[in-house]
């Protein structure tokens, strides 16, 4: 018995110790790099096909969004026509605008600012207490 375990412990230091021996290891290698390189391949094909899907399902509905918006509009009991002119409004500049000074030009378009603004909160009142 002594003798199995002393002929078995050679044995086994001797696989322990000793390197594998390979007929073509470049062609081993060769293998293993490109089954991991076909394997990358796959995950990033699937990776592709999946955003592609939810991508064009995206665009897909969202074109359809726009298309019904565009020929099916939303109208409310005629306050666009009544309102339309408030969103599209315009205004000239004075005559002396030329002559005006940088200071007095950034006066007069805060000053214009400030009513437009007012006259939107006021029209966006009272947009709300019809609405109520």
């Amino acid at each position: 018995m002594r003798q199995e375990d002393k002929r078995y412990e050679e044995w086994l230091s001797g696989i322990r110790s000793g390197q594998p021996v390979l007929d073509h290891p470049e062609d081993l290698t060769s293998a293993i790099v490109q089954r991991i390189s076909q394997t990358v391949s796959k995950r990033k094909r699937r990776n592709f096909i999946i955003r592609s899907c939810v991508l064009g399902t995206v665009a897909a509905v969202w074109l359809c969004l726009l298309l019904g918006e565009t020929f099916f509009p939303s109208f409310s009991d005629g306050a666009e026509k009544e309102y339309s002119a408030w969103q599209c409004t315009s205004f000239s500049l004075p005559e002396n605008w030329k002559k005006m000074s940088l200071m007095e030009k950034g006066n007069y378009c805060s000053v214009r600012y400030i009513k437009h603004k007012q006259q939107k909160q006021k029209r966006m009142s009272e947009i709300m207490n019809k609405t109520d």
